[in-house]
């Protein structure tokens, strides 16, 4: 019965140890599962394009002893067939990665190459939503001086090469100016996406798609831009967001109030909301002064300006807890708001 057997007395050693060829593929998966459950392997988090859906997963990580500075933003994973598209984010190590690889497999496990990401970018849809998205930066200038002009005007020179999930919003980028900036406090790097190229990273559905986009250094406009936001060309949240047939105010009111903006708001991020007030054929009425009030006993920071307040999380401890951002009209609440603190990731 040795014709069973992978292994005569003639064959040379082999990683298959004698085991028969239905077993070893059979229980080739079970093996690298084993696998995962040891210290070769390790925890990672899973987003989808939009950090919206995440899931933990165990991977082996390879490429961690990098011998370069370009390869110590790189990483090799290893999954379960099937696990990752390119586009996906992974956690790991407090950063957040891109998936760029068109993941393949050798019917054992699945391979895919990831690469850090420096800097999450923001900016604003026609809705005025406001979109951020984890995004990985080359430099197209390596050698430029940072400047170019004449003698009567210079002005500052940069570009980027920039890596980005492709999806609804992100495949709208180009033409938008943007900021990409660390200096939080006093951002004035603006770039504009002038390319957008989505041949490049499109493996197809099954395996995912991705973006390159090119950033070439603009100027910053102190008239459309909002520094505090970090949101250039910034335009108030459009009203779409409104049902179409407004609730109509009661007997004793003039009026219906909204607080426009996001249901949850997330720690170290600021957040923009907007309050409407309208006549009962949904007509913005300008002629009522409110103020806003925000109901916690937590210490919220928040600064006001016209008919908009923004809010900022500063206490990781806050994360899980909500608070009500409330619209005042002659000492009465005419509009209310719960707000939940949700994590970074």
């Amino acid at each position: 019965m040795e014709e069973w057997y992978l292994m005569t007395s003639q064959t040379r050693p082999n990683i298959t140890g004698g085991y028969e060829n239905d077993a070893f593929a059979d229980y080739k998966g079970d093996a690298f599962a084993e696998s995962l459950e040891t210290e070769l392997a390790t925890t990672v988090i899973l987003y989808n394009h939009d950090l919206s859906v995440s899931k933990e997963a165990r991977c082996i990580i390879q490429g961690n002893g990098a011998d370069t500075q370009l390869k110590s933003l790189e990483r090799t994973v290893l999954f379960p067939i099937g696990t990752v598209k390119a586009g996906m984010y992974i956690f790991f190590e407090n950063r957040y990665w891109l998936i760029t690889g068109y993941p393949g497999n050798n019917t054992i496990y699945e391979k895919a190459t990831i690469i850090v990401c420096q800097y999450l970018l923001r900016w604003q849809n026609k809705s005025g939503d406001i979109i951020e998205r984890w995004t990985n930066y080359t430099s197209a200038s390596k050698y430029d001086v940072g400047e170019n002009g004449n003698n009567t005007i210079f002005l500052t020179s940069n570009n980027y090469t920039i890596l980005v999930p492709y999806d609804d919003e992100t495949i709208n980028l180009e033409g938008k100016r943007v900021f990409i900036d660390t200096n939080k406090s006093n951002p004035r790097k603006v770039f504009k996406i002038t390319r957008s190229d989505d041949v490049l990273y499109d493996y197809g559905e099954e395996h995912g798609r991705l973006l390159s986009l090119i950033a070439d250094k603009t100027e910053l406009n102190l008239e459309t831009d909002n520094c505090e936001l970090m949101i250039c060309d910034y335009i108030s949240p459009s009203t779409s967001d409104i049902p179409s047939e407004p609730p109509k105010p009661d007997e004793d009111s003039d009026f219906v109030a909204r607080i426009i903006g996001k249901d949850n708001i997330r720690f170290g991020i600021k957040q923009l909301y907007t309050g409407i007030l309208e006549n009962s054929k949904g007509e913005e009425l300008t002629d009522y002064n409110f103020r806003w009030n925000i109901v916690s006993d937590k210490k919220i920071h928040y600064s006001e300006s016209n008919n908009t307040i923004t809010i900022e999380i500063d206490n990781e401890n806050y994360i899980g807890s909500s608070f009500l951002l409330q619209i005042i009209v002659d000492e009465e609440i005419v509009a209310s708001k719960e707000i939940k603190i949700i994590g970074i990731f």
